[in-house]
């Protein structure tokens, strides 16, 4: 399962600390292995050179009595004369270390005559046979009491060409003459060390004495650990390397070289602190050092990170507070990075919103005096009933629903829709102008036209520099002479009903919307209604121009077909009818326009609520 960390700091934690802090252990461990690989290296480099350097030592002291055996054959056979011989041997026993030459000849009779006869016989065998100088072989060390010492010897066999017998040349040789400089040297004093041969025996250590009656067998090399075994092993395949102790650093390293003039090889073996001595204490100097600059490194990180973190919790509980309407003191930015920006944006926004919240506040009190504006009752009559409403798409609206009294014109009454261009504050201030002009002037003599003229030019006064305007349908009804009169500036035509044959007409008339042309003349529609009841509907464009989440319109046939289903309801039960159906129509739309009806219902003389039903037609008439 993922982390998910719940708080800034939890991820600063896990996304920011703890990786900074592995990376940081990561090459700090990678450092040390790698220096440490170094170091290692650099010492067996080291240790094989001067291996190398004490081999060559007793590879040249070997190779001085090899040398001068070597010059008693030509072409393979001894053919010099017997005083060249005998100064051959003699130089050979001047050699330091060199403690006895013994030459047996092929009569297998030692030697122990004086060098003069051994000469002589030499010379006299010389006449009789030819003689070849064998391999030279190298003894194992053992100690000769008689000498208290070490010894080894060069053994050479002799051979005549005829096959008659065989002899051997044997040079003793004192070890420690050949190891001394060996074992005074300060490696070989500090370290375990050794001087094995081909089968693992030991001839020398640091550990052996020189004068020991008791060593007559050497000790076997690669019985005491694993790293002596593996050390073994890599000399009979190699003739120099080093070898790896286990452990972490290791325990113990070897290095080993190879003698060319014997089967012998110089083993030295140190233990791994020794040799990483400096790489430990660079280690624990670079581990120090590392762990100051990490615990450095994270308490600025997290220093830093808090102070972020710091400010976020501020502007979340600055936030929280303001969700709950709560507007507190601006917040304080003291640096210049993005948390800065975060928080003098946060101060911006707090104080566009609190600007916006008091105008919203205004447009809430601009909606409440608008609404009031609207009637808030319908109006009733003998003959005559009137409901309506207006829904606003925004907190404020252009359209304009009317419903005007007039009983100093015989108990008439008018009846208004408007519809002023746009929406919002703007086009509820030309609709509440439009208001005030209207009940101003209709309650001043004149006819419908001269009124609905007079208004108009009042009205483009206040248009001309704006270009707005609004479209009005006014009607008046006589009860008196069941007569209805209308001016038409420019809006929809009224839609009329007729339950009794089930047909729809509309109130038309010519006139264009007010506050465009302040020269235009309106006309006055009138009518005598028939005596039967009748259904007038008079509605804003967004009554049927709203759209549902297809992109169809409601259109003014779902209307009708309202009207007509609803023909023996009251006013106010048509007008919910239609709206409910509009906002069923819509779904989740929201509304773009704002909806403005009014309906007239006018009954039969002595009747006042029409029982007339019928089914809805498509077709239009007008009214006789």
């Amino acid at each position: 399962m993922p982390i998910q960390p719940r708080t800034l700091q939890q991820r600063t934690l896990v996304f920011i600390l703890l990786p900074t802090f592995l990376l940081l252990m990561g090459l700090s461990i990678g450092g040390y292995i790698f220096v440490r690989n170094i170091l290692l290296n650099q010492w067996g480099e080291t240790a094989i050179a001067e291996l190398q350097k004490t081999a060559h030592q007793i590879d040249m002291r070997m190779r001085k009595p090899k040398d001068l055996l070597q010059v008693l054959q030509i072409d393979g056979k001894m053919n010099i004369s017997g005083e060249v011989f005998e100064y051959i041997l003699q130089k050979i026993k001047s050699i330091d270390g060199v403690i006895k030459v013994k030459v047996t000849l092929p009569d297998k009779t030692p030697d122990r005559t004086s060098p003069g006869k051994t000469m002589a016989r030499m010379m006299t065998m010389k006449m009789r046979h030819d003689y070849t100088l064998g391999q030279l072989t190298i003894s194992l060390p053992k100690y000769d009491n008689r000498l208290r010492d070490r010894t080894v010897s060069l053994v050479s066999e002799l051979e005549t060409t005829t096959g008659n017998g065989t002899g051997r040349i044997e040079i003793i040789i004192s070890f420690d003459t050949f190891v001394d400089q060996v074992i005074a040297a300060p490696w070989w004093k500090s370290n375990k060390a050794y001087l094995v041969d081909d089968t693992g025996n030991i001839l020398a250590s640091t550990f052996s004495k020189k004068t020991n009656p008791a060593e007559k067998r050497p000790n076997l090399f690669g019985r005491e650990n694993k790293l002596e075994k593996a050390t073994l092993n890599a000399i009979h395949q190699n003739n120099s390397g080093m070898v790896f102790g286990g452990g972490s650093p290791p325990e113990e390293v070897s290095g080993f070289y190879h003698l060319v003039e014997a089967p012998w090889t110089l083993v030295i073996v140190a233990p791994g602190k020794k040799i990483l001595q400096p790489i430990i204490r660079f280690k624990i100097i670079y581990s120090l050092s590392i762990a100051a600059c990490t615990l450095l490194i994270l308490f600025f990180i997290r220093r830093s990170t808090n102070r972020i973190t710091t400010m976020i919790k501020e502007i979340t509980l600055a936030a929280e507070n303001l969700a709950r309407g709560e507007f507190g003191p601006p917040l304080p930015v003291t640096t210049v990075d993005e948390v800065g920006e975060l928080a003098g944006c946060f101060n911006k926004m707090t104080r566009q919103l609190k600007q916006r919240l008091l105008l919203k506040e205004a447009l809430s009190v601009a909606r409440e005096v608008q609404q009031n504006l609207l009637p808030h009752t319908g109006y009733s009559s003998r003959r005559i009933s009137i409901d309506g409403i207006s829904n606003y798409c925004d907190e404020t609206g252009g359209d304009y629903f009317d419903i005007i009294p007039l009983p100093e014109k015989n108990g008439k009454v008018g009846i208004v829709v408007g519809d002023v261009v746009g929406h919002g504050i703007g086009a509820a201030l030309l609709m509440t102008t439009v208001r005030a002009l209207l009940r101003c002037r209709i309650s001043q003599p004149g006819t419908l036209a001269r009124i609905m003229t007079d208004v108009n030019r009042l009205l483009c006064k206040d248009t001309e520099r704006t270009g707005n305007f609004v479209t009005l349908f006014y009607l008046e009804y006589d009860e008196i002479n069941h007569a209805v009169k209308w001016v038409r500036g420019g809006h929809d035509p009224a839609i009329v009903y007729s339950p009794a044959s089930n047909k729809f007409s509309e109130l038309k008339g010519r006139g264009v919307a007010l506050g465009i042309d302040p020269d235009c003349h309106f006309e006055c529609n009138e009518m005598i209604l028939p005596n039967e009841p009748l259904i007038i509907l008079i509605g804003s464009d967004g009554v049927w121009e709203n759209e549902n989440p297809e992109g169809e319109q409601f259109g003014k046939e779902r209307v009708r077909q309202i009207i007509a289903a609803g023909s023996v309801l009251s006013p106010g039960s048509i007008v919910q009818s239609i709206t409910d159906k509009l906002q069923s129509f819509m779904g989740e739309k929201s509304q773009e326009d704002d909806i403005t009806l009014a309906v007239i219902k006018i009954d039969r003389d002595g009747d006042h609520i029409s029982t007339t039903t019928g089914k809805p037609l498509n077709n239009r008439e007008e009214l006789p």
